[in-house]
């Protein structure tokens, strides 16, 4: 059974809205916002692997990334900037120390995850 990726989307929801350790709240939100990249990054690369593209070992979130920024369609242009915009994040979350992570960046990268999700739902890819 392949592992449902939308599930790290809710997985962030959970992450942003029901945190029961207070002390975690940073790691709750920066967790968040890595779960969100992660879940649509998933779904697009799996998407592209269904239309018989071969994805590299290497670089690999760079080439999922460009296939969709070179995309001839606007659609999937959109999802290429939104997946860059949303890895930006997930690198800040996951390795600056100093970066500021709050409940509004959390949301944002969030809702910037569902967005790419209903794109690739437009598409197909869902």
């Amino acid at each position: 059974m392949n592992f449902e990726w939308n599930l790290y989307i809710q997985l962030a929801d959970e992450l942003i809205n029901y945190q029961r350790t207070s002390g975690l709240h940073e790691a709750y939100l920066r967790t968040a916002i890595s779960r969100s990249y992660y879940g649509v990054f998933c779904i697009s690369r799996n998407f592209l692997v269904s239309r018989g593209v071969a994805i590299p070992k290497v670089d690999t979130h760079k080439f999922v990334r460009e296939e969709y920024l070179n995309s001839l369609k606007r659609i999937e242009k959109k999802i290429g900037k939104d997946l860059l915009d949303l890895w930006r994040e997930r690198i800040d979350a996951d390795y600056e120390d100093g970066a500021t992570v709050d409940n509004n960046r959390a949301r944002t990268a969030h809702q910037l995850a569902i967005r790419i999700l209903n794109r690739l739902t437009n598409i197909g890819a869902i």
